[in-house]
This record gives structure tokens, C-alpha cells and sequence, in this order.
């Protein structure tokens, strides 16, 4: 089953004030994408390029190196 199929079946299933939220929630993000000065760079890497990102900022943008000065 796709997600948008289970995100359907699970809408159909909720009561009316829970479908208002996720509506609501739905149409902040799609405002928010929209308009976000980085939207426009959502998307752009691939999971590996992420990941490998994500790996290079945590192994070497947070050290401190108390000697340095």
C-alpha cells in the first residue's frame, strides 16, 4: 500500500476534529515551502550526499579545539 493510500484510509477512519488538524497542518507547510527562502534547495541531495553531509558536520564542525588559542 502506498502512503498516500494509507494517509487516505487512516483520514477516512479519523474523527472529523483530527482530519480538520491534519488539513490544517497541511496547508501551514505547503504556505511555509512556498515561500521559504531555502525551499528552493529542499530536495536537492540524494540520501547519500545527506547522509555523507551529515557525517562530515558531526565529525568535524563540532570539535572545539581548547589549544588552538
Amino acid at each position: 500500500m502506498k502512503i498516500r493510500e494509507q494517509l487516505i484510509q487512516e483520514l477516512e477512519q479519523a474523527p472529523d476534529d483530527i482530519v480538520q488538524t491534519v488539513l490544517d497542518f497541511l496547508h501551514r507547510v505547503k504556505a511555509i515551502r512556498k515561500n521559504h527562502p531555502l525551499a528552493k534547495f529542499a530536495g536537492i541531495l540524494s540520501d547519500s550526499e545527506a547522509q555523507e553531509l551529515q557525517h562530515t558536520i558531526a565529525t568535524e564542525c563540532r570539535r572545539v579545539d581548547l589549544n588552538e588559542w
